[in-house]
């Protein structure tokens, strides 16, 4: 029976992806991913953020459990406000509420503004702000430089 143990471990420490602090594994990731996200957060593009949310998902995946609630607080409503904006064709780069495409009907219009209005929550923004200071304190690492 014993080799059957040694097996597991074995196959863990060849993916050098086992660990047994789920924090490290975080932090890991988060060192990981900084300079993605400082060039996303350096972005003038209105839509650059949603070409974070593959990044937010892997961190969100590896969170521990102290900090995983905020990361979906962050996550699922960026999700929705982009399969939002996908179902209606609107480029999210270019979309400006005070100046939506000609051919987008007010029905559209209206859930795409209640998508915002979530991503831009006080949920939201403290979520954001707590994963943020999460990473600093525990990792020593900003999420962005």
């Amino acid at each position: 029976m014993r080799p059957l143990v040694v097996v597991p471990l074995l196959v863990c420490l060849l993916a050098s992806g086992c660990s047994d602090d789920p924090q490290a594994d975080y932090c890991d990731k988060v060192e990981e991913h900084q300079a993605a996200l400082s060039d996303i957060a350096a972005s003038e593009d209105a839509g650059a953020l949603f070409g974070a949310l593959d990044t937010y998902d892997d961190l969100r995946e590896a969170a521990p459990r102290d900090i995983a609630d905020d990361w979906a607080a962050v996550v699922d409503p960026l999700r929705e406000l982009e399969d939002v904006l996908t179902e209606h064709g609107v480029d999210p780069s270019t979309y400006a509420a005070d100046d939506p495409p000609a051919d987008l009907d007010d029905g559209a219009r209206a859930e795409i503004e209640a998508a915002a209005r979530t991503v831009g929550s006080e949920q939201t923004v403290t979520a954001m702000a707590a994963v943020e200071q999460h990473a600093l304190d525990v990792c020593g690492t900003p999420l962005s430089r």
